[in-house]
């Protein structure tokens, strides 16, 4: 019980709230000790008890999540801040990064990218999915809006030009063509490269080359 990670899950959609508190309960690593219905209740709760990562939906009443997500970050720097969210629009991304959160969540997602998201924000300090775009992560970094942990690591030039091409968008089987390797290769050059720099997934390892300028030409 002393190392799970432990979380809030902040929701005032009663039936998703549950539903999530459910499947969190089932993970072994992970422990639920607040659940809130908004911004001013998990407030008044964290003066008694402070968790590792706070879920939090955006949209809610008496207090939403952007308020939320300032007076956390103000009185709690340590805690990380997973948003729950319908949408992914990159405005909402920028706008709640800039207050202070460290990663977001579908709602509609399965529970181990959920776990995924958690790990990530404890280890790395954010969690974006696949979906984001390069353009999004590449300004996020460039505009000091987040802080990327990840120190140099010693990758071979087969795994470089597998980073630059990432960058460029290409899928794993267009990498291949260019680089006259089969996809499950290139799968292969991808997990070594992220167990290498401690990341996640593929926007992880597009932070990690931005940070270190691997992703130019």
């Amino acid at each position: 019980m002393l190392n799970r990670i432990k979380i809030a899950v902040v929701d005032d959609h009663h039936l998703f709230r549950q539903g999530l508190v459910s499947l969190l309960k089932d993970e072994k690593e992970l422990s639920v000790i607040i659940e809130a219905s908004n911004g001013e209740e998990l407030m008044e709760l964290l003066e008694r008890k402070t968790p590792d990562v706070v879920l939090l939906d955006i949209e809610m009443p008496v207090m939403n999540g952007i308020e939320a997500t300032t007076l956390i970050r103000k009185n709690y720097p340590d805690v990380k801040i997973v948003i729950l969210t319908m949408h992914d629009e990159e405005g909402i991304i920028v706008k709640m990064i800039e207050k202070g959160a460290n990663g977001f969540l579908l709602k509609g997602t399965d529970i181990e990218k959920l776990t995924e998201a958690i790990h990530s924000v404890i280890e790395t300090g954010y969690y974006f999915n696949d979906n984001v775009s390069q353009a999004m992560l590449r300004d996020l970094v460039n505009d000091n809006k987040i802080e990327i942990g990840f120190d140099s690591v010693a990758l071979n030039k087969t795994e470089r030009d597998v980073i630059k091409l990432v960058c460029k968008e290409l899928t794993n089987k267009e990498i291949g063509d260019q680089l006259d390797l089969s996809v499950r290769t290139i799968d292969r050059h991808k997990a070594a490269i992220l167990r290498k720099i401690g990341a996640r997934n593929t926007a992880g390892l597009v932070l990690y080359a931005v940070k270190h300028k691997l992703n130019s030409n």
